[in-house]
């Protein structure tokens, strides 16, 4: 089943931890989501939207579910998606998934043979998703949508951690991972 915009009518940090072992559906890939960090739109100084206006915009002006998508340091993209709740909007940082589908194209995407490294940080996911600059502000909830959300009713246990690559509000525990997962980026605590 699909998930539909009230999934991320909340927090971010809820939807973050909620998107944990569901899947994400792409054309022919999917996989299933084992890593999110939460990004809050007030109070979050490692958000975009304490020093960029666009991002403030995009809060006011898309729905729930929307895709927020960005090129990172000129090199790659990274996909978010929006949530809007009463206890605060922001973004949920997709950063890692283990592949399920598709997985021959993927490897061709990333020009790369080792499972573990199709989509175990959010620049290799979105290579092997084929998600980009085009699909910003496109909805992952509405049909016709060429990529979405599934509920995949399995149990997941989550651990949490503290945000990766930032510098500010750093001591968040607003990382999300599949526990004891091998295709995190990173494990917690950075172990390897």
């Amino acid at each position: 089943m699909r998930l539909k915009s009230d999934f991320f009518q909340t927090d971010p940090v809820s939807a973050a931890r909620n998107l944990i072992g569901k899947r994400i559906v792409c054309q022919k890939c999917s996989g299933i989501i084992v890593e999110t960090e939460a990004y809050a739109d007030k109070g979050d100084e490692a958000a975009h939207t304490f020093t960029r206006p666009s991002a403030r915009e995009f809060v006011t002006k898309y729905g729930a579910g929307s895709a927020y998508v960005y090129l990172n340091y000129g090199m790659y993209w990274l996909a978010n998606v929006l949530t809007k709740g009463p206890k605060g909007n922001g973004f949920v940082l997709l950063r890692a998934l283990e592949p399920e589908n598709g997985i021959d194209l993927m490897r061709k995407r990333r020009n790369q043979k080792k499972m573990k490294d199709l989509c175990s940080g959010p620049g290799k996911l979105t290579i092997a998703m084929s998600i980009n600059g085009k699909d910003h502000g496109q909805s992952f909830t509405s049909t016709g949508s060429r990529f979405w959300f599934e509920e995949t009713h399995c149990e997941t246990k989550i651990v949490t951690d503290t945000r990766i690559g930032i510098t500010r509000s750093a001591d968040l525990l607003w990382r999300f991972l599949k526990k004891n997962n091998d295709f995190v980026s990173k494990k917690k605590g950075g172990q390897t």
